[in-house]
């Protein structure tokens, strides 16, 4: 028998056997009904038919394989993820959704009634072109848009101006209403909304305050070149920026770790002189200090992303600047803008340059200052700045006084202690007299007695 026989014969053994077990084999259970979320099934829910299918020499080998749904993937970490949404304590998610509203080609302009701040405080957020949204709470979105400016009517057509003014104040009276009412009957948004002093800037402690200051400082220190010089940077009349640089602590504008121990070891130094030798190093190392970067610093004005893009901007506004279009450009023509105001650039809300902002609701603000004198967020850091180098003199003026005072404290030391024993020798005499007089009385009455 040839070897290609021999190998037929053994092929059809077992094709014969194949069959004949099959054939002989139990018939499998009905396969379980599939679940309706595939996502759900596990290895377990599958039939083990399945998983062991012996191929009979007609059948085709099956290529599908079931796998998981990618969508079902992050779901579940999105449920795990998910921050509480009603906080309305917390200032950063306040900040959060106030700055959804940042872009200009999805929010415009709105009145103080319905600005920007007024939903947020509410819960709610910018998502599309003019349209807010409760993320995160009940879902509700309103669409807010008011008819175009008044003017940018015609002068002479005053019945127009009239109706049109009549209709934006009746939207904006509904639209005040919306901000709570537009919210789900069970979201707790509709209840209550942040405080009015959610927006204030934390500059109480002096030490936050400086440290702010400092952080902006370095920060911006990086685009010193882009920015445009100080003549052309406007500040207020009542802010004098060569007396608030002699106040600033040196070590505000160190921009590295080694900058900031020289100048601990330079504020160190004075300390052992006279006064009049202490505001040498003081002058030398503010001779060095970039005065545009710390106008910009002193109004709140940062570094925004990377510094090659030359933008600063408010993290308490969001309003941003190019800084690019206050300085020359490279052809030698002149600048787009020919000066920098440092606090009209802010927005009319940012707590940065309104007072009101700054100091919370009308309440709060005749508890804190009975006067009823607010302070921006500009003139807060000044007075901090101020207090701060107050109390260093006076803490300085008084431990050279008391090094001054010592040597005369033991001189007069001796007479001090004559000038007492004559007080107490006089005193004792006084005492010896007033105790005779009564021991010379006491007899005679005893007399009497008797």
């Amino acid at each position: 028998m040839s070897y290609a026989l021999a190998s037929k014969k053994r092929k059809f053994h077992r094709v014969l056997e194949s069959l004949s077990n099959n054939s002989n084999a139990p018939k499998p259970s009905p396969p379980k009904p599939i679940p309706k979320d595939p996502t759900v099934a596990t290895p377990k829910s599958i039939d083990p038919t399945i998983k062991r299918v012996r191929l009979t020499p007609g059948s085709e080998p099956d290529d599908t394989v079931i796998r998981p749904s990618k969508s079902s993937l992050p779901s579940r970490s999105s449920t795990t993820s998910l921050r509480p949404n009603f906080v309305p304590w917390d200032r950063d998610r306040f900040l959060e959704r106030l700055e959804t509203f940042r872009r200009v080609d999805r929010w415009s302009p709105k009145p103080e009634a319905i600005n920007e701040v007024q939903w947020a405080k509410r819960g709610w957020s910018c998502v599309d072109v003019m349209r807010v949204e409760c993320v995160g709470g009940c879902g509700h979105s309103v669409v807010v848009k008011l008819p175009d400016d008044i003017e940018e009517l015609e002068e002479y057509d005053s019945e127009k101006i009239e109706e049109r003014k009549q209709v934006r104040t009746a939207l904006v009276e509904e639209y005040v209403k919306l901000i709570v009412e537009g919210h789900g009957e069970r979201c707790p948004w509709r209840r209550a909304g942040c405080d009015d002093s959610i927006h204030r800037l934390l500059l109480g402690k002096p030490e936050n305050a400086l440290k702010g200051l400092k952080e902006r400082y370095t920060n911006l220190h990086s685009l010193a070149k882009k920015l445009p010089c100080i003549e052309r940077i406007v500040l207020p009349q009542n802010m004098d920026m060569n007396e608030l640089l002699k106040m600033i602590p040196p070590e505000t504008f160190s921009t590295s770790d080694s900058e900031s121990k020289i100048a601990g070891a330079e504020k160190e130094t004075p300390q052992r002189t006279s006064g009049e030798s202490e505001e040498t190093p003081n002058e030398g190392t503010h001779k060095d200090i970039n005065k545009s970067v710390l106008a910009l610093a002193l109004f709140g004005w940062d570094l925004c992303g990377d510094k090659r893009a030359g933008l600063a901007s408010c993290n308490a506004c969001f309003r941003r600047l190019g800084l690019w279009m206050y300085n020359p450009k490279e052809d030698g023509s002149s600048s787009i803008y020919p000066t920098l105001d440092v606090v009209v650039e802010h927005l009319d809300y940012c707590p940065w340059v309104n007072a009101k902002t700054q100091s919370g609701s009308e309440k709060q603000l005749s508890q804190r200052s009975p006067v009823g004198s607010a302070l921006a967020g500009w003139e807060v850091l000044e007075r901090v700045i101020r207090n701060v180098h107050r109390r260093k003199t006076w803490s300085a003026d008084s431990e050279a006084g008391s090094a001054g005072n010592n040597d005369e404290i033991s001189d007069l030391g001796e007479i001090d202690i004559e000038a007492r024993k004559a007080k107490d020798r006089e005193w004792w005499a006084r005492l010896r007299r007033v105790r005779q007089a009564l021991q010379v009385k006491g007899p005679k009455k005893s007399k009497g007695a008797a």
